[in-house]
């Protein structure tokens, strides 16, 4: 029995450490809380994966693992807010599967981690693909960690709804299809709060029982019921198919009728927008507008909206005027700053499903598959630089809603951080070590495929 004991108290001990395992300090280098002030020849003590301290002159505690970080930059870990890598494959062939997870389909030995770390992305919200209508619900992860319990953070966190049409619809046909499983979860809430409101309180029964037992009609009872009976949705525009998850479907659909979930509505084209924001308000959903390049076209929308934005790689680009042939430059952090609208970025290219129907998709071009290159854009053309670093830390955590606990530098956040030989917005800067809750997860010196890539060739 002793032995036993013995062995669960070891693997408890071992799965409680697995994060923030020691204590660490970072002194000497330029700190970006990002929520305040940069401080010079700074110090940031980390404590069982948290961030006990941060400030200047700060006492060291004796039993810390020192990194030394003088003439280097400390700043939080990079957070993508929206990424459809990660996984075995972007979508599931079935467009309406809300009550499907990423969570079964993240593989944590794929090259997307990995390069996270080495570009110092500590947090990743893990998003179904767009070629769906509604693709499952999505979760926040770490970049690191062996084994998938090790890296979920949060699941089920938010749902994909795309506007660009899927198979042979077109786009009336792509959000009549939204709108009737919306309506048929609506309906199916309401029809269960009827039902709950009209069933009489549990009495003891005439055999002394406590009533617990069968009843008329329990919540299982209904939701079969409700499966069984004749609903609006569950098929094509044509009305010819029928939905044998149509239980999932509603259960799945309520928690964004409810607000517990982010709507993540992909707008392909200009035309997208105005339908995304009036799915917003009529089901008073959470959304999050997630916009190819074309919606440039729509940004007054977007601004109206309030909504928060998610732009993808591509930032700058060339449009040609159909009537002079004229080439214009888009720069699309500009734009949308001009127009007051926050953005944040991912680095997640769209499918190019839609491409030669006007969705202003363009080959990426250099660099657009770095997180920091983004706000390096944005800082480029015009952003101040303050708001280029919170557009990929706090401002995707805030999106994200785990503000409170990640995205800047702060007293009792979790210990994501990043230390790099240089500013952090510059091309010529490295990530020298990147820290998950507390934990070392990447080295530079030890990155031996930067190595291999600097290696002189051999003569």
């Amino acid at each position: 029995m002793r032995c036993h004991s013995f062995v669960v108290l070891l693997v408890l001990t071992s799965l409680s450490g697995a994060w923030g395992e020691e204590v660490l300090a970072i002194k000497g280098g330029k700190i970006l809380p990002v929520s305040g002030p940069p401080i010079e020849s700074g110090v940031v003590v980390i404590r069982n994966g948290k961030i006990e301290a941060v400030g200047k002159d700060l006492a060291i505690p004796p039993d810390a693992r020192v990194l030394d970080a003088t003439g280097k930059v400390v700043m939080p870990g990079l957070i993508e807010v929206h990424s459809s890598r990660g996984m075995d494959q972007t979508n599931e062939t079935n467009p309406i599967v809300p009550f499907l997870s990423v969570v079964d389909a993240i593989d944590p030995s794929q090259d997307y981690f990995e390069e996270c770390r080495r570009q110092g992305i500590t947090t990743a919200a893990i998003v179904p693909g767009n070629n769906t209508i509604f693709g499952g619900q999505a979760a926040i992860v770490r970049t690191a960690g062996q084994f998938l319990n090790e890296m979920l953070l949060k699941r089920d966190i938010g749902m994909k709804i795309s506007l660009r049409p899927t198979g042979d619809r077109n786009r009336m046909g792509q959000v009549a299809a939204i709108r009737r499983e919306l309506d048929a979860a609506r309906e199916a809430m309401t029809e269960r709060s009827r039902t709950s409101q009209a069933q009489p309180q549990p009495t003891p029964d005439a055999k002394g029982g406590n009533g617990s037992g069968p009843g008329p009609l329990a919540e299982s009872d209904d939701e079969d019921t409700q499966q069984r009976r004749p609903r609006p949705g569950g098929g094509d525009q044509a009305g010819q198919e029928t939905n044998p998850d149509a239980a999932l479907v509603r259960a799945a659909l309520a928690k964004l009728l409810k607000g517990e979930q982010i709507a993540f509505i992909y707008c392909e084209l200009p035309m997208d927008v105005p339908q995304a924001v009036r799915l917003v308000k009529e089901y008073k959903l959470r959304g999050v507008l997630v916009l190819a390049p074309a919606c440039h076209r729509a940004v007054k929308q977007v601004a109206a909206s309030g909504l928060p934005v998610v732009l993808e790689p591509t930032l700058v680009l060339w449009e040609s005027d159909p009537r002079t042939g004229e080439e214009k430059q888009i720069v699309l952090p500009k734009l949308y700053r001009d127009a007051g609208v926050p953005v944040t970025f991912t680095v997640t290219p769209t499918q190019p499903a839609g491409a030669g129907r006007g969705s202003g998709s363009q080959p990426p071009i250099l660099g657009t598959n770095f997180l920091w290159f983004q706000a390096a854009t944005a800082l480029k053309y015009g952003t101040p630089y303050d708001e280029a670093l919170r557009s990929i830390t706090l401002r995707p955590a805030e999106v994200l809603g785990i503000a409170d606990s990640r995205g800047s530098l702060e007293p009792g956040k979790a210990a994501d951080v990043v230390i790099l030989s240089g500013d952090p917005l510059k091309l010529d800067t490295w990530v020298e070590t990147t820290i998950i809750d507390g934990r070392v997860v990447y080295e530079r010196h030890n990155d031996r495929k930067i190595k291999a890539l600097l290696k002189p060739d051999a003569e």
